[in-house]
């Protein structure tokens, strides 16, 4: 199941900032940028390309790189960076998985078709 909202993306220094459209979806586990996006923000290439299977039999994607981005959800910033995944050719600008979902509180309303989050300024506890 998967929601669709505007977020806004940006380095953590806040130096570029873009508003993309986010699927959140909890059947991903990591949470992925397309690469198009991430040249404009900047990202870590990898050494070499991690194939990485798709949801489509015998199909698979190109994880080239990573980046730490800050995201603003529902007009609230996250005040913590995030790692993204980089996808050569992903479909989607990005895909936000279920573990950043967890981890910051993020609420899907399937009917309303929004994402909210639980706490605003959303926190991390240290157990």
């Amino acid at each position: 199941m998967q929601v669709r909202e505007r977020v806004t993306v940006s380095t953590i220094d806040g130096a570029r900032r873009m508003e993309v459209v986010a699927t959140f979806n909890i059947g991903a586990k990591s949470t992925f940028i397309n690469e198009e996006m991430a040249k404009e923000l900047g990202f870590r290439l990898y050494p070499k390309p991690i194939e990485v299977p798709l949801a489509i039999k015998g199909k698979t994607g190109e994880m080239v790189g990573e980046s730490t981005l800050a995201f603003t959800i529902a007009e609230c910033e996250i005040p913590f960076g995030y790692t993204v995944r980089v996808v050569k050719e992903l479909a989607e600008d990005v895909i936000i998985g279920s573990s950043f979902m967890e981890e910051f509180g993020v609420e899907l309303d399937f009917e309303e078709g929004k994402a909210r989050l639980e706490a605003t300024p959303p926190e991390i506890r240290l157990v």
